[in-house]
Formats: C-alpha cells, sequence, structure tokens
C-alpha cells in the first residue's frame, strides 16, 4: 500500500511538474533590468521588483512587480493572502530518476509577512487550490498523475469533504458559486457539489471527452468533439444551445454579459476575442501561437492573458492587460511562461502569474505578483 502510495505521489509530482515544463520550458522570465530587492522569509526568497517604465499603451499604471520563489501561487484568499502550493520538506523525499522529490502540500501565504498557514499538509500531493467567491471555503485536488480527487475544505473550521468518490482530470472543476463547484466526471457528466459533499448532476452529454467546464448564471459552457464546439446548457429551460467552434476554452466576465473565448483559427494560430454572452464577436483582443491564462478583473474592466508570437522558436510569451472599453493594452512581463490561469485580487488591484524557473538544474515554481496603483 505504502510503495503504491508513493508511486503515485512521484509521479503526480512529474505531471504537475511536467504540465508547467511544458508551459515554462525555458525556465524564469527576463531579469536583467528592474531595480530589485531580495528579501528572505521562511526560506523562501521573495523578490520585490520596482516598476522602472510607463506602460506604452495604456493610462494604466504599475505599482511593482513581487517574485516569491518555490511556490505556484494559484488564488488569492485576499488582498495579502495567496494559497499555494509548495513542496513540504518536513516530510521525506522520494527519489525518482535521481531527484529527491518532497510531496506538494497546500499553505496560505501572507505576502506582507512571508508566513505561510498550512491548508492540507501530507505524504501525498495536494494541488490547484481554489478559493470561493466569498472566500469561506477552498476547493483543491489530491492529485494522482493527469486525474484527482477533489476536496471542498471549510476555511474556517478546516473541515473537508470529497466533491466525488471518482477521480477526475486535474486541470478541470470551478466554482459555480459560493456554494458550489462544478467540474465534468471522466463519463462526460457534469457534476456538482456544494460545500457539505452533496452531489447532483446536472447534464448527461452523452459525450465522453468533455472539458472546459464553468457556469455563469443559470448558464453552463462546455466545450466537446474534434470540431472543439462550445455549447451552453441551461438548467432553468434545460435546452441546449451552440455558441461557437474551434474553441480552446471561454471565460465569462464577472457579470456573465460576455465571454472571452480562445479560439483556434489555423495551424498553431489562436486568437482571443471578445464576445456578447451568446458567442457573437464584438472585438479581437490579441492573436498568437498560442494563448494562456485568459482572467477577467473583477470588476469586468481589465481581461489579462499571456501571448506567444506566432512563428516563435522558444514559446516564450508576454503577459498583457487589456483595458475592454477601450481595446489598450499594457505589456506587464516579457519572456515567462504562464503555468496556471492568471487570478485577481478581490479589489483588482494585484494579480498572480505563475511560471516556473530552472535553478541548480530542477525546476522550482516561480510567483509573479502584479501591483497596479
Amino acid at each position: 500500500m505504502n510503495s503504491e502510495k508513493n508511486r503515485l505521489r512521484g509521479k503526480a509530482w512529474s505531471i504537475l511538474l511536467c504540465g508547467a515544463v511544458l508551459l515554462s520550458a525555458a525556465g524564469c522570465a527576463a531579469e536583467d533590468t528592474d531595480t530589485r530587492q531580495v528579501v528572505e522569509k521562511s526560506g523562501q526568497k521573495i523578490t520585490v521588483l520596482d516598476n522602472t517604465s510607463e506602460p506604452v499603451y495604456t493610462e494604466l499604471k504599475l505599482a511593482g512587480i513581487r517574485k516569491v520563489e518555490g511556490v505556484r501561487g494559484t488564488d488569492f484568499a485576499s488582498e495579502d493572502v495567496m494559497a499555494v502550493t509548495r513542496e513540504n520538506r518536513s516530510l521525506p523525499a522520494q527519489v525518482i530518476e535521481g531527484q529527491e522529490l518532497y510531496p506538494l502540500n497546500l499553505y496560505l501565504h501572507t505576502l506582507s509577512t512571508g508566513e505561510e498557514a498550512p491548508l492540507q499538509e501530507g505524504e501525498l500531493n495536494y494541488g490547484a487550490p481554489q478559493l470561493s467567491p466569498d472566500k469561506k471555503h477552498v476547493f483543491f485536488k489530491e492529485m494522482y498523475e493527469m486525474t484527482g480527487i477533489g476536496y471542498i475544505m471549510d476555511l474556517a473550521g478546516g473541515a473537508k469533504v470529497k466533491v466525488s468518490n471518482a477521480e477526475f482530470r486535474i486541470e478541470e472543476g470551478k466554482w459555480a458559486d459560493d456554494g458550489h463547484v462544478i467540474f465534468p466526471d471522466m463519463e462526460g457528466n457534469i457534476i456538482s457539489a456544494d460545500v457539505s459533499g452533496k452531489q447532483e448532476t446536472l447534464l448527461k452529454t452523452g459525450i465522453a471527452y468533455v472539458h472546459e467546464v464553468v457556469q455563469t448564471g443559470s448558464r453552463i459552457l462546455y466545450v466537446t468533439g474534434e470540431d472543439s464546439q462550445l455549447s451552453a446548457y441551461d438548467t432553468v429551460t434545460k435546452e441546449t444551445k451552440v455558441l461557437s467552434k474551434n474553441v480552446v476554452w471561454a471565460v465569462p466576465s464577472p457579470d456573465g454579459s460576455r465571454l472571452a473565448i480562445v479560439e483556434r483559427t489555423g495551424r498553431g494560430e489562436m486568437t482571443l476575442k471578445l464576445c456578447d454572452s451568446e458567442g457573437n464577436e464584438q472585438s479581437s483582443v490579441a492573436s498568437g501561437q498560442q494563448i494562456f491564462g485568459t482572467s477577467w478583473s473583477p470588476d469586468g474592466q481589465l481581461l489579462a492573458y499571456a501571448v506567444t508570437a506566432s512563428g516563435s522558436a522558444d514559446d516564450q510569451q508576454d503577459l498583457f492587460i487589456t483595458r475592454v472599453e477601450t481595446g489598450e493594452q499594457t505589456p506587464v512581463l516579457n519572456d515567462i511562461h504562464v503555468a496556471d490561469l492568471l487570478h485577481w485580487s478581490p479589489s483588482g488591484k494585484k494579480l498572480l502569474a505563475t511560471t516556473t524557473m530552472l535553478k541548480d538544474n530542477v525546476y522550482q515554481f516561480l510567483t509573479y505578483v502584479v501591483s497596479l496603483s
């Protein structure tokens, strides 16, 4: 039993890191021109970068960029606290292909002090923590290779419940509202689970591979088929409508009135476009070889994303923030590889971007905290 757990633990770490490495093949961002201050707290290095240039295209101002090494920041619990995944070096390591790998555990990391409070520790790998909209619960996964078991934890009491007894793909699962998460199972059913662990099948699609599932209001958006068809299922009318095809993913705005859709427009070419709630294009935001991390600010006025330029040989990305109403773009970070979705703080004044860097011949997590003035 223990050997099987160790095997899964090692493989899960490999898959998690591999997922980041696929997006981050060359390691870390450019670091040669920024003014910086390095502070070491709780054994982790925190670098604060001063913004030394004015934005080129917009009036949006960057107040600074903080780098936190060794942690994978995935969401904000508050303006000063982020949920992170990192190695738990207090537990025994496993040697996998000549490398010592420690279990990945979950923590709440306070930016101002560098202090951390454990969320979920143990010999298995835990990852992908997402805070509920009201910041009272955290949804996370126990990882096994490309799948995992989902849990919801009450932050006040620490109690946790399973969202399903069966594994589902680790990249799936999102909060639908303060009290429910939504995800597709491995048979193509779309499941809802509340904070008590009660589960409900919302839709049986009849299609084995359902992905990019997200709920906005009474509608569930999801992608299926070889033509990457984006569909919307209305939980009230029980009707399904096809909105678009060739969709990589669709991200609804906070009020549900718009969709940010990444569409595959050709071989090695993607386009990020703004659409109304029915998928009708309003404007084109960006295009490139790859587009990652698309995320709306809480007020729906800003859209953050990372773009790999067409024809790029090294898959390097540039991170931008676009003001939706005017289309003005602000370059934020260049030459990075975004490993996760971008995440905004509750105020919309901070943005999390996670990547990896090669250090001592080992890939390590690196989190940027971008502050806007």
